[in-house]
């Protein structure tokens, strides 16, 4: 009977013998300390039927070297008796290997007690605490089949990665690779599957997934079973894998019948990195909603600053320049213009009346620092809490302030603030000598 039968082979890896018990064609001492020469082409025939349908089994070997067992005339149907294609046979293969080489056992067929699923290969942790099923999917399914597959999987504790060669409607539905095929060099490739964030417009704070190249399966299998890499579904609003090129899907990863995946293979950081931008984006949509209805409320939100009545104070008392003025001189409100900070103005005499000053003497918390700050190009002194100190380099006339202390300085010399203060609103008092950066 030849290796190929009307384009099926009839192939399998697992057989049982009669004294050894399970013997693998694809381990060098087939999983039981004998060789290959101890089953193969030997008179009597060795023992050895099938795990399945109980039929007698032959040892193969190929004449490229690969080693399988097929079924002897007139076996029963059973589901190792056929049915599936030398590419699905020589992935199994690889996946084996690939799972062996990064330090777990690996076996074929592995089915669940109760037959809910079979694994075509179990890779399963030395001390025996993790199993991963590593799926060769050639044939179709639809992405319901296949998600309820996966389901049951995970019902048991289970991981699983399915693997396939081309685009179908069930990629990315599910934990995914794309392989191209090593029949031919010899060496088996992520095709699609993996992905990493980064940024593809410089002028921009945001990120987009693109895809990850030149990784070959072992690794892929590595780093899968060493939790180096995770499948993802993004939270952000970067759905999608580009071509950094095209600013389209690649074309290894979708084709005519699938469109889009919903989750990809990557590491921790990049999936930490789509969560904060996640975070940041639905933080922005709640201070647009909050400014909205109350700029306050907004402020604080984004702040998180809850006494607002020592902030001001604090603030007067620094930049007061007559003590005799009281909360009510002053008009102290987040604005727009100054980057939705809380900016604090004052009213003056002009002579028949008061009026209030054009600009502020100073503005608490600005939305300038961070990936989406917004432009700030005031000379009017900005006014941080103290745990922004490392965060303001590139921030001029800035000043800091303790609300638990009730403190407030200037982060530059007294002098230079000073006289940007003088410029401004004309009048500053003393600058306390006693704030923390002088002691």
């Amino acid at each position: 009977m030849s290796l190929v039968q009307g384009g099926v082979a009839f192939m399998a890896f697992l057989v049982r013998h009669e004294v050894w018990g399970t013997i693998d064609a694809t381990i060098p001492d087939l999983g039981c300390g004998r060789s290959w020469g101890t089953v193969h082409r030997v008179r009597p025939r060795a023992p050895l039927t099938c795990r399945e349908c109980q039929h007698t089994m032959v040892p193969v070997r190929s004449p490229r070297g690969l080693r399988f067992f097929r079924h002897a005339p007139r076996a029963p149907h059973c589901s190792m008796s056929g049915g599936e294609s030398i590419d699905h046979h020589m992935l199994k293969l690889e996946l084996a290997h690939a799972a062996r080489a990064a330090g777990y056992h690996a076996e074929y067929e592995v089915a669940a007690t109760d037959r809910s699923w079979r694994a075509d290969v179990m890779a399963t942790s030395a001390d025996g605490t993790q199993r991963v099923a590593l799926e060769a999917q050639l044939s179709l399914i639809t992405p319901e089949d296949i998600k309820q597959r996966t389901n049951r999987y995970e019902q048991d504790g289970v991981g699983v990665c399915w693997f396939g060669l081309r685009p179908h409607s069930w990629v990315g539905s599910v934990p995914t690779i794309l392989l191209n095929s090593g029949r031919d060099r010899g060496v088996w490739s992520v095709s699609a599957g993996i992905a990493r964030m980064t940024k593809l417009d410089p002028n921009s704070s945001f990120q987009q997934w693109i895809p990850v190249e030149e990784v070959t399966l072992t690794d892929a299998v590595a780093w899968i079973l060493t939790g180096r890499m995770r499948a993802y579904r993004p939270q952000s609003l970067a759905k999608s894998v580009l071509d950094p090129q095209s600013r389209k899907w690649p074309s290894s990863w979708v084709g005519q019948n699938s469109d889009a995946w919903d989750m990809w293979w990557t590491t921790s950081s990049h999936i930490e990195t789509d969560i904060q931008q996640h975070n940041e984006y639905r933080e922005r949509v709640h201070l647009t909603i909050l400014r909205a209805e109350s700029p306050m409320w907004a402020f604080r939100a984004r702040t998180k600053i809850e006494d607002i009545s020592s902030l001001e104070k604090l603030v007067l008392k620094q930049f007061n320049n007559n003590a005799t003025r009281s909360l009510s001189d002053f008009l102290i409100r987040p604005d727009p213009k100054y980057a939705d900070g809380l900016a604090f103005y004052g009213y003056r005499w002009n002579g028949s009346g008061t009026r209030r000053d054009i600009e502020p003497f100073v503005v608490v918390c600005p939305d300038i620092i961070g990936p989406h700050a917004q432009y700030w190009a005031n000379d009017v002194p900005a006014a941080f809490p103290v745990h922004y100190r490392d965060r303001l380099d590139r921030v001029k006339n800035v000043w800091l302030f303790d609300l638990e202390k009730g403190i407030i300085w200037p982060v530059e010399s007294k002098k230079s603030v000073i006289d940007t203060a003088l410029a401004s609103w004309k009048s500053v008092t003393p600058i306390d000598g006693s704030s923390p950066e002088t002691q």
